[in-house]
């Protein structure tokens, strides 16, 4: 179960990438269709909390089996503004339009805008309110791919799930809305057994989760090279429920439920997303400090020697449930530690496309950093990549004072 009680208030202090948008006609901007990335990091206001994923829906997940969701958590006349008059405005009009134009700080000129023809569908009843929508690139054909999306009101959770759709028809919309109705409706139940509660005390010997947000503050490229880092979440470590580890002797693994599991309420983390001015490279960054209750050897080079000198690597992580990385090559990593990886992959997708993860400790501080799901690499843009995470760990232990 993911954990909806994730702050993202943080982020209002990013300077990355920022997305404005215009909806034809302008009462339709009350409905809210799904965005992905780093550009959308801001899109989540002060006192809502909030939790982010992926759910494969088959073995073998691909665009068209990945549910892809937003769970919101806050008082509920906080949530519901998200969810006012819809029903009237529904009636009115099913159809509308909506640009993005995304900019960079520093940037020069916007770039133009990107429009997206989307229509109202049905919604399966879930939840106190919900609405269901398609999304298409304006000007593409009726065999074209698109996105169906369903935003879901309960109480003090609201839920934006997107699965791609492929032709877009009411047939396989309808599906598509269904499982993901299927999947809210697990959400709200699981909600309701987990009440939110008090924020868990700083473990001893730890940094605060504050702290540590502020470790990613000012980290920027080096020669030549324009960074932004914005610091999305801060909190002590929770656990996984719901969420197995792998089997004890596989090797070879890369394993979050078991890695977090034995963090879980004795160390503190800060989480953010990095992005070159060009965004070709788009990083996430995981700082983690460890209390004096962890024992050693530390959790951290644990999972360094488990994935060492591997040519493929079982991977359990969260949001994207057990992918297999082949082939996997060790990269040299240019970082004065006390433990450190880094590797680049390939999902055995056959795109043939590249990701890459670093990783550091010194002391009771670790960072990681990895290619964001969504952006694998091209072969010349491989350097770059690791270059800004070698960076990132850099300025974090420096700005640590370590």
């Amino acid at each position: 179960m993911i954990d909806t009680r994730t702050s993202r208030d943080m982020a209002r202090n990013f300077q990355g990438p920022s997305s404005t948008s215009t909806t034809t006609p302008a009462q339709r901007s009350a409905f809210r269709l799904f965005e992905e990335g780093e550009a959308a990091v801001p899109g989540t206001g002060l006192g809502v909390s909030f939790a982010e994923g992926r759910l494969p829906l088959a073995a073998q997940p691909t665009q068209a089996t990945t549910i892809l969701f937003v769970i919101r958590s806050a008082p509920p006349e906080k949530l519901a503004a998200d969810f006012n008059k819809t029903d009237a405005l529904a009636a009115q009009c099913a159809q509308f339009e909506r640009s993005y134009t995304t900019s960079m700080p520093d940037a020069g000129a916007a770039p133009p805008p990107t429009t997206y023809e989307a229509t109202l569908v049905p919604a399966p009843p879930v939840g106190q309110q919900a609405y269901a929508t398609t999304q298409k690139a304006k000007g593409l054909g009726p065999m074209d791919m698109g996105t169906a999306g369903l935003q879901v009101l309960a109480g003090t959770v609201s839920i934006d799930m997107a699965l791609t759709v492929w032709p877009v028809n009411a047939e396989t919309t309808a599906r598509a809305v269904d499982s993901m109705a299927g999947f809210a409706r697990d959400l709200i139940d699981e909600a309701v057994k987990n009440p939110p509660g008090a924020p868990q005390p700083n473990p001893a010997g730890a940094r605060s989760p504050e702290e540590l947000g502020q470790l990613l503050q000012g980290v920027t490229g080096g020669a030549g090279t324009e960074l932004f880092v914005t610091p999305t979440d801060a909190r002590v470590v929770p656990g996984t429920p719901g969420v197995a580890p792998l089997p004890s002797q596989a090797g070879c693994a890369y394993d979050d439920a078991a890695y977090y599991g034995t963090l879980a309420g004795q160390a503190t983390m800060a989480q953010g997303i990095a992005s070159t001015a060009d965004k070709v490279v788009s990083l996430e960054v995981t700082i983690i400090s460890m209390g004096t209750a962890v024992a050693q050897p530390y959790p951290f080079d644990i999972r360094t020697s488990a994935i060492k000198d591997c040519p493929s690597i079982q991977a359990n992580v969260l949001g994207q449930g057990q992918p297999y990385w082949s082939p996997v090559e060790p990269l040299t990593v240019q970082l004065d530690a006390d433990s450190r990886h880094g590797f680049r992959y390939q999902n055995s997708d056959g795109s043939g496309r590249s990701y890459v993860r670093l990783g550091a400790r010194r002391g009771t501080l670790s960072v990681e950093v990895g290619t964001m799901n969504f952006r694998p690499l091209a072969e010349g843009d491989v350097q770059a990549a690791v270059d800004s995470a070698t960076t990132i760990i850099r300025q974090v232990f420096a700005n640590s004072g370590l």
